[in-house]
């Protein structure tokens, strides 16, 4: 039973598998990350993703996400001033029989610690569908209590809190997902939305006039679970062309591609090679995003002081 195995190779509960979705290009993703993102920019901001993981493997997952957020502009004030931010997250998921649809509601505000540096907090609230088709799963045993009950569920409230400090060039926060721990009843064996602890960070070291370097990391730890740690580097060539490296820790290394166009677009790509077992099924990860911040020019002196390594 494919399906099956596959649940056993994730390492989580019988009843459900990746519960929340995975990003080699978390830089460029922030805000589904952190919810204290949301009104970073002093304009609309808008990122579209898919990715495709484990190409080959039957049943591997598929996630695909949209969000947006905006500031919202104080009245006759800086925009250096406090501030608030809000913004919206949706986020589809499945792997083989799996699947989870979220909606996400953000709110932030904005202090001003020093010159050119801020602290933001911020959370997300919304809802949560939880699906199990079991006309997809191949049992031997077909009176395991795990496959007593199919469809749907929505599960609410789904909140995520986070803090995001940052400046010109520097960056870190730290979100806990799925922060209720949640009971999901009626499909399969009743379980819990497992707590999912994240802290992120990044800084852009400036090489030369044309040249920077950003490297950034993202920490992942849920009860039950080793450490996941991405460390990613980017090379960057007059915000015109970034290339990257990335590894994950017993998962995966990766390239990465992030090319601006038009002025107010961002188009970024990357390929994971497997280095774990799962390597023997199927080995490659795609995931593609498009950046839109329509972000006109403004006096200087009422811009957003904004951290650009996710830009």
């Amino acid at each position: 039973m494919r399906y099956l195995a596959l649940l056993l190779l994730f390492g989580c509960t019988p009843v459900f598998a990746q519960q929340t979705a995975q990003y080699t290009q978390y830089v460029l993703n922030m805000f589904a990350i952190n919810p204290a993102v949301a009104g970073s920019k002093d304009c609309i901001d808008v990122r579209l993703g898919y990715r495709q993981q484990w190409v080959g493997f039957d049943g591997a997952p598929v996630t695909g996400w949209a969000t947006i957020n905006s500031v919202i502009k104080p009245k006759k004030r800086s925009f250096k001033a406090n501030r608030h931010g809000i913004g919206a997250f949706v986020e589809a998921d499945n792997t083989g029989p799996l699947g989870y649809t979220s909606f996400q509601l953000a709110y932030a505000y904005h202090i001003q610690m020093k010159q050119d540096v801020f602290l933001a907090m911020g959370f997300f609230a919304g809802v949560r569908q939880e699906k199990l088709s079991l006309g997809d799963v191949i049992a031997d045993d077909n009176t395991d209590p795990a496959l007593a009950n199919n469809g749907s569920v929505m599960v609410y409230p789904d909140v995520t809190p986070g803090i995001w400090l940052y400046g010109k060039s520097s960056w870190g926060g730290l979100s806990i997902q799925q922060a209720l721990g949640n009971r999901v009843k009626e499909i399969g064996v009743e379980t819990r939305l497992t707590r999912n602890f994240i802290a992120s960070a990044g800084h852009r070291f400036r090489v030369s006039k044309d040249f920077s370097i950003m490297p950034s990391t993202l920490l992942k730890l849920s009860p039950g679970s080793p450490l996941a740690m991405d460390i990613n580097v980017m090379f960057e060539y007059k915000r015109k062309l970034g290339l990257g490296v990335s590894y994950r820790n017993q998962d995966a290394v990766a390239a990465m591609i992030k090319v601006p166009f038009l002025k107010y677009f961002t188009l970024g790509y990357s390929y994971d090679m497997t280095t774990s077992k799962l390597r023997v099924g199927g080995s490659n990860t795609h995931e593609i995003m498009l950046a839109i911040y329509p972000c006109l020019p403004i006096d200087p002196n009422k811009m957003i002081v904004r951290c650009p390594i996710f830009e």
